[in-house]
């Protein structure tokens, strides 16, 4: 049994792997398919999902509060005073070609959202993954007193840093987010 310092959860690992017959295989180098058995349907889903307009405002509120911590840790950021965000570029050529292509006259400009330029993750999934690290810290500093005149750029500071240095994430990716 192992305890994870930073969830307080115990983990039995030969109970989990039991639990989940998938792993055993895994484990042991076997070629695995795996089906979701709560794959369902989009528009199940959809009305299934609890995010709010609201959550997507506190979102963006909480990421505008992390902006001069961000500007100041990742100086690539600096341009857009610490807001992670993908640059747009103009793609004429693409609307030339699609109105050759269907024999129409498109209106408007063609622009490309370069998600792969995004500063510091390069990727779409991985900002979500920063958002999701600094809410969590955010928590963290909260709950602790830590964060005492709100002034987030000194979650930057050898004092939060000290702080942060008990704390671990785990990612289980291999992706863009890992």
């Amino acid at each position: 049994m192992k305890n994870n310092k930073n969830t307080g959860i115990f983990i039995d690992k030969e109970k989990f792997i039991k639990n989940n017959p998938v792993l055993k295989k895994i484990i042991s180098g076997e070629e695995v398919f795996w089906k979701n058995n709560k794959y369902t349907d989009f528009k199940r889903s959809y009305s299934e999902i609890s995010l709010t307009a609201r959550d997507m405002y506190d979102a963006e509120e909480r990421l505008k509060r992390f902006s001069a911590y961000i500007s100041k840790a990742f100086p690539e950021t600096e341009a857009l005073n610490g807001i992670i965000e993908s640059p747009l570029k103009k793609i004429s050529l693409m609307r030339k070609h699609l109105d050759f292509e269907y024999k129409n006259s498109l209106k408007g400009n063609f622009f490309l959202k370069c998600d792969n330029e995004l500063p510091i993750s390069g990727s779409i999934k991985a900002r979500g993954g920063i958002y999701e690290v600094l809410k969590h810290a955010e928590t963290l500093a909260l709950k602790n007193n830590f964060l005492i005149k709100n002034d987030y750029s000194e979650f930057n500071s050898s004092a939060f840093k000290n702080f942060f240095s008990d704390y671990s994430i785990s990612v289980g990716s291999t992706g863009n987010l890992g």
